[in-house]
């Protein structure tokens, strides 16, 4: 005899949650109406008993692009990049396009997703469980951009950080550099940072060098100035490394300049490689000398993404399935064989 699963409705989880129908209905129907901490308990505990209300509701010929800041989207070091390309493959397709941000505030669910203004979403870097829970349950299509969520199943497209890391450590040990330092993020549990530090970690093992712990160093990618407490740190070991893997442009470029404030030369005493080919603006100078690194084609990105999501909205049933754009290594000035 097969046993049913119990279908789980609210009055269950406001019996667990110890709170009040209206309420769990406002957290999941009207989550802004409810206070954060009690909104994040609902929540909670509505995905851990698997709770699906899945409401169809009519097309609103409306897409979505949402960030944790304005700066990302519009004028970021990377982002910016794919945003353009998306809005442009938006535009092709005569699309609305929303475009609201978070404001690095975890607890803030947009208006696009809690008044359901759109059919589907585009979601630029990382992102809360709660606005992921709210938008399934508000049956808005997401898909994932340049970051996956690390414990959720969701479509997702991202560039190929671990190749672009081996890729960019075999060069360095090609060029005759076995003292090879990387700056990353400090989270460590971060899928994009696991991936890297993955592929810096594979091209050492593959070359039979041994991973030295001092010479992996934290910065916060968030916060790129930090690359250049990164650099002091690697630079004042007994024995330094003679190349340094930044898991960014953004952090290599701060790197820079700490490491010529310590008097050494780029890339006569020291090579430098980067991730994500990221031009200067044309009103800015590019620092010298140019910098090698993975190239990562934000134009493709955002092209793909823009796909994906209409994949995604017209196959709801689909399954989740991660788009992995391939990244290539571009040699410049600064890398040079170990002297």
């Amino acid at each position: 005899m097969v046993k049913h699963r119990k279908i789980v409705g609210i009055r269950d989880i406001a019996k667990e949650a110890k709170v009040s129908l209206s309420t769990v209905s406002f957290a999941l129907n009207n989550p802004e109406r409810v206070a954060a901490d009690t909104r994040k308990h609902v929540l909670r505990i509505a995905r851990e008993f698997g709770y699906s209300r899945i409401k169809k509701s009519g097309r609103k010929g409306q897409i979505g692009i949402l960030a944790d800041d304005y700066y990302n989207l519009i004028l970021g070091e990377f982002y910016n990049g794919v945003t353009w390309s998306m809005l442009e493959e938006l535009k092709a397709r005569n699309v609305n396009v929303l475009v609201e941000s978070t404001g690095k505030d975890p607890e803030y669910l947009p208006r696009m997703i809690t008044k359901n203004l759109v059919d589907g979403v585009l979601l630029l870097g990382k992102s809360s469980l709660d606005l992921i829970y709210i938008s399934q349950q508000k049956n808005i299509s997401l898909v994932m951009v340049g970051h996956p969520a690390p414990d959720i199943r969701l479509h997702a497209v991202v560039s190929d950080g671990r190749s672009g890391a081996c890729q960019s450590t075999e060069h360095l040990i090609k060029l005759g550099h076995s003292k090879i330092g990387i700056i990353s993020d400090g989270q460590k549990y971060d899928p994009v940072i696991a991936e890297r530090l993955e592929g810096y970690r594979f091209a050492l093992g593959s070359a039979g060098i041994s991973e030295r712990p001092e010479y992996i160093a934290e910065a916060d990618i968030c916060n790129p100035e930090t690359a250049a407490l990164a650099v002091h740190k690697l630079l004042g070991l007994k024995d330094p490394p003679t190349a340094i893997f930044c898991t960014s442009d953004s952090m290599a470029y701060r790197a820079y300049k700490a490491i010529k404030n310590k008097g050494l030369r780029i890339p006569q005493d020291i090579s430098v490689v980067g991730f994500d080919d990221i031009s200067a603006p044309g009103y800015a100078e590019l620092p010298q000398p140019e910098l090698t690194t993975i190239h990562v084609d934000r134009k493709e990105m955002g092209r793909i993404s823009v796909e994906t999501l209409f994949d995604v909205m017209h196959h709801p049933g689909k399954a989740k399935y991660r788009y992995t754009l391939p990244v290539s290594l571009v040699v410049r000035g600064s890398t040079a064989p170990l002297s």
